[in-house]
C-alpha cells in the first residue's frame, strides 16, 4: 500500500517498503479504488435536466431525464444487439456506472452527449454548461 506525498507514492507499510527496494528498472502501477469525477457526472444529469423542457417545449413531447439518458446512449450506440428469436433485434443499453466506465470514457461521452443535445436544442454547448454550473 501506498499513498500520495508530494505528487509521488511512498510506502505506507514494510511489505510496500521492501517491495520497493527490490524494484530496478521500470515498474507498471495499476490503481485501484480511485474516485469518480462526480463533478462530470452532476455536470451531465443538470445539462440533461435543462436540456428536457426545451426538448419538451420544442416538440410537444413529456421525455424526462432518465429518456434523455436512453435516447443519448441509444443515438451515440452505447448498446448491444441482441437478435431475438423473432428477428426482431433488441438494443440492451450499456451503463455509465462507475463500474462500467473509465473516466477517459466517461469524459469522451459526456462531451458527445453535451454536443448532441447542443444540435438538437440549438443552445451553444458552452451556454449549456455554464447555465448547469450556475444552477
Amino acid at each position: 500500500m501506498f499513498e500520495t506525498r508530494l505528487g509521488m507514492l511512498k510506502p505506507t507499510n514494510r511489505a510496500a517498503e521492501e517491495a520497493m527496494r527490490e524494484i530496478k528498472g521500470r515498474v507498471r502501477v495499476e490503481i485501484k479504488g480511485g474516485i469518480a469525477n462526480q463533478r462530470r457526472r452532476g455536470l451531465y444529469w443538470s445539462v440533461a435536466a435543462l436540456v428536457v423542457p426545451i426538448l419538451n417545449d420544442l416538440h410537444g413531447m413529456t421525455l424526462d431525464e432518465q429518456d434523455l439518458h436512453d435516447i443519448t446512449r441509444k443515438k451515440l450506440r452505447l448498446y448491444d444487439e441482441q437478435r431475438l428469436p423473432s428477428g426482431d433485434i433488441h438494443y440492451k443499453l450499456r451503463s455509465t456506472s462507475n463500474r462500467a466506465m473509465n473516466e477517459a470514457e466517461r469524459a469522451a461521452f459526456t462531451d458527445r452527449a453535451l454536443h448532441l443535445w447542443s444540435t438538437w436544442t440549438g443552445v451553444d454547448v458552452t451556454t449549456l454548461r455554464q447555465e448547469a454550473e450556475a444552477a
